[in-house]
C-alpha cells in the first residue's frame, strides 16, 4: 500500500468529516450535500467486498415492513414522491450500515482513517472554540462557515440571549456537531490513538457546543473508558472527569429542568412526541408510510421554540414512527444490546467493545435524521475504523500502529527468514555450536 494512497484515504476522511453539511444542489425538496459524494468514494476507496447475505438482511428491514403499510395503509396525503424518496434513504442507510461488517475494509487503510479522524477532530473543534470566543464578543463572522451552501438553513446563535452562545461547527445545529465530535474521539480512543490530545479536544470541543446528550453520553464513555483501561493515570483522568462535571453541572441542571417545559429543545425532543407515539402504537400498530412524519407532526402543533415544529429530533421516535411495535421491539434490542457489550468489555477489559454500541445506540438521541447519508457514513467510519483490531498489528497499549509499521514488520520478517535460509545453507559458524 504506497504512500499516496494512505495521504488520499487521510484526506477523504478529514474532507468527508468537514463538509458534511457542505450543500451543494436540492433536489425538490431533498438537499444533496457534498458529504453524500465524498462518503461514497471513502467507502469505496477503502472496502474490500460487499457482504451480500448482510446486505440482504438489511435491505429486508428496510423495505418490507414499510411496504406492507403502504399497501394495507396507502398515504394519499404526501404522494408517492415523499414515499419513494424516503424509502430511497432507508435502503442507502441500509446499504452503507451491511458494510460496517468485518473484514470489509482494507486493514492498511485503517490507520489512515484514523489519522484523517484525527485531523478532522481538530479543524472541528478548532472552529468550535473560535465560534465561541468570537461570539462572546458580539460577532457572527465565524458561524455558518459555508454560507448559502450551508446545510438547509443558517444557524442563529442568539446572541442577544446568549452572552457566550453555543458552537454548531460546520454544522446544522450544535447537537449535530457534538454528535460528530463525539464519533470521531469513541473511534480514535477504541484504538488508542493519540488518547491525551482526543481527549483534550472532545472535551473542549463538547464544552463549547453545550449539547447536553453529547454531554452526558460521552461523560458514561469516558467512566468505561477510565475503568476498563490500563492506563496508569485512572485517577488524574477521573479528577479531571469530575472536574469537567462540576464545571458543566449547572447548565446540565439548567438543560434537564427545562425536559417539562414546553417549547424547549429537550421537551421537543423528549417529551412532545411521545403523544405522537402513543397513537401510533394504538391506530398504526405497523407504523405510518414511509414520507409522512412532517405532516403526521405537524398536526400536533408541538412547540419548538415559537413556532409548531414538524420532524422527530430523536431518532428512537423515528424507528418507533416508521415501523410501529416492531420499532419499539428494535429500540429495546438496540439497548440491550449495547448493555451487553458494555458488560463483555467491562469482563474482557475491552475498551472498543464497551464503548462504540453504547455510543452508536446513544447517538440516536442526536437526531432524528437516522436515515440521512450524512448521519449513517459518520457511524460507518466508527466501525470501519474498529477492524483494524484483527487485521494489524496492535501497538503499545494496544494502540493502532501506523501502516509504515506493518510493511516495517514484514520486512524484517522477510530478512530472517532470509537470513536463516543463508545460515542453513552456510551451516554453523566456528566456534558456535556444542563441543564435541
Amino acid at each position: 500500500m504506497n504512500n499516496g494512497y494512505r495521504a488520499f484515504v487521510s484526506l477523504l476522511t478529514a474532507a468527508f468529516v468537514i463538509f458534511e453539511h457542505f450543500q451543494v444542489a436540492q433536489v425538490g425538496d431533498y438537499p444533496i450535500t457534498l458529504g453524500l459524494f465524498l462518503g461514497i468514494t471513502l467507502v469505496i476507496a477503502v472496502s474490500t467486498r460487499v457482504p451480500i447475505s448482510n446486505a440482504i438482511v438489511a435491505l429486508g428491514i428496510a423495505v418490507v415492513p414499510n411496504a406492507l403499510v403502504q399497501i394495507a395503509a396507502p398515504s394519499t396525503r404526501e404522494g408517492s414522491l415523499s414515499f419513494f424518496q424516503t424509502l430511497a434513504l432507508f435502503v442507502f442507510a441500509a446499504v452503507i450500515l451491511s458494510q460496517c461488517k468485518r473484514g470489509t475494509v482494507r486493514a492498511e487503510a485503517v490507520p489512515a482513517m484514523l489519522r484523517g479522524a484525527f485531523i478532522a477532530l481538530i479543524v472541528v473543534v478548532g472552529l468550535c472554540l473560535l465560534q465561541v470566543a468570537t461570539g462572546a464578543r458580539g460577532s457572527v463572522q465565524w458561524f455558518n462557515p459555508f454560507g448559502e451552501h450551508q446545510y438547509l438553513y443558517q444557524y442563529d446563535p442568539h446572541l442577544e440571549f446568549n452572552p457566550i452562545p453555543r458552537a454548531a461547527g460546520f454544522y446544522l445545529e450544535p447537537s449535530y456537531a457534538a454528535f460528530v465530535i463525539g464519533s470521531l474521539a469513541v473511534a480514535l480512543l477504541a484504538q488508542g490513538y493519540r488518547k491525551l490530545p482526543v481527549w483534550v479536544l472532545a472535551g473542549a470541543g463538547l464544552l463549547a457546543v453545550r449539547s447536553a446528550t453529547g454531554l452526558i453520553l460521552f461523560g458514561v464513555v469516558a467512566l468505561v473508558v477510565i475503568f476498563v483501561g490500563k492506563s496508569r493515570l485512572k485517577l488524574v483522568a477521573l479528577g479531571v472527569l469530575v472536574a469537567l462535571t462540576v464545571i458543566a453541572l449547572p447548565y446540565l441542571a439548567g438543560r434537564l429542568d427545562s425536559t417539562f417545559t414546553a417549547g424547549s429543545s429537550a421537551y421537543y425532543r423528549l417529551i412532545g412526541p411521545l403523544r405522537i407515539l402513543g397513537d401510533t402504537l394504538v391506530h398504526f400498530p405497523l407504523g405510518h408510510p414511509y414520507g409522512s412524519l412532517r405532516n403526521t407532526v405537524a398536526d400536533y402543533g408541538i412547540l419548538n421554540g415559537a413556532a409548531a415544529g414538524d420532524s422527530l429530533d430523536n431518532g428512537f421516535y423515528v424507528i418507533v414512527f416508521y415501523f410501529g411495535w416492531l420499532g419499539l421491539t428494535a429500540s429495546i434490542a438496540l439497548a440491550l444490546w449495547a448493555l451487553v457489550a458494555l458488560g463483555r468489555g467491562l469482563h474482557t477489559g475491552s475498551i472498543e467493545q464497551a464503548t462504540i454500541p453504547v455510543w452508536v445506540v446513544g447517538s440516536l438521541l442526536f437526531s432524528g435524521g437516522i436515515m440521512l447519508p450524512e448521519y449513517v457514513f459518520t457511524l460507518w467510519v466508527i466501525f470501519a475504523t474498529r477492524q483494524q483490531s484483527r487485521s494489524l498489528i496492535p501497538g503499545e497499549s494496544g494502540s493502532a500502529l501506523a501502516s509504515e509499521a506493518v510493511d516495517n514488520h514484514r520486512y524484517v520478517q522477510g530478512r530472517r527468514g532470509i537470513e536463516a535460509d543463508r545460515g542453513f545453507a552456510r551451516g554453523p559458524a566456528q566456534g558456535v555450536g556444542p563441543s564435541l
